[in-house]
């Protein structure tokens, strides 16, 4: 942390240019302290709560703030209704403290024949150290997937992406482009950290590509990669419950 100092005696403009320029260097060198044990969290249907475990890295105290949402980044906590309770919504933990969050379904009705999808947010904040007004703290925030899982789902989760056909519809969508489509059977969510369409130069990469259960996902290709849409087989890279990624591919469909 560092602070912005002596900028009374110069103008405006140039108070304005150093106090971006110092905003610029704290946000590239400063740190998240806040660490959290997992990627994403699955909740069983029958299951009484989760753990969420959370800890500090740091050298000085945090304040964690921790809250759900069904998918709106510009939500206001204080106004969102989710049917499960998170537990202690706001926390202090001291350096290298280790601390646990827990969740509990409140029972609202929920789909019975598919995952539903939901997101854990964190927020870090640095308390507040020095009565000066001109301290600058960077706070943090991260979210993370709470899949609610409802009992006698069909198939394996970890298996999921077997039940997936792909193909090319090489009609352009509302977007003037093609794309590639993807229709799960599967009534899980399935996670694609990394895939591929076709190899060498002429491939497209996407990053963070999420299938929805028992639906079809339109994935647009860029405009400037029309070659690929020759390609005959994706690779991929796919997230199971364990955390871990397994790699994978599947020839397109006609």
């Amino acid at each position: 942390m560092q602070r912005i100092r002596d900028l009374r005696g110069l103008s405006l403009l140039a108070r304005r240019l150093i106090s971006a320029l110092l905003l610029a260097s704290l946000c590239t060198g400063a740190q998240a302290a806040l660490s959290i044990t997992g990627t994403r969290f699955i909740y069983p249907a029958n299951a009484p709560g989760v753990t969420v475990r959370v800890g500090n890295s740091g050298e000085q105290p945090i304040l964690l703030q921790a809250w759900l949402d069904r998918g709106d980044t510009h939500a206001d906590p204080s106004r969102l209704a989710v049917p499960f309770v998170l537990s202690p919504p706001l926390s202090r933990l001291e350096p290298h403290q280790r601390s646990a969050l827990m969740v509990r379904y409140t029972g609202e009705l929920l789909p019975g024949d598919r995952e539903s999808v939901f997101w854990i947010n964190f927020l870090e904040v640095p308390p507040l150290t020095s009565t000066d007004s001109n301290v600058l703290r960077l706070a943090y925030r991260m979210r993370m997937k709470l899949l609610y899982r409802p009992a006698g789902l069909a198939g394996k989760a970890d298996e999921a992406i077997r039940q997936v056909t792909w193909r090319l519809d090489k009609a352009p969508g509302a977007d003037g482009q093609v794309a590639l489509q993807a229709t799960s059977q599967a009534p899980y969510y399935i996670s694609i950290p990394q895939l591929e369409l076709g190899s060498g130069a002429q491939s497209i990469r996407w990053q963070g590509i999420v299938l929805e259960p028992l639906g079809t996902t339109r994935i647009a290709l860029p405009a400037a990669k029309g070659a690929a849409a020759q390609a005959t087989v994706v690779h991929y890279q796919v997230a199971i419950d364990s955390g871990e990624t397994l790699s994978g591919s599947a020839r397109l469909q006609d």
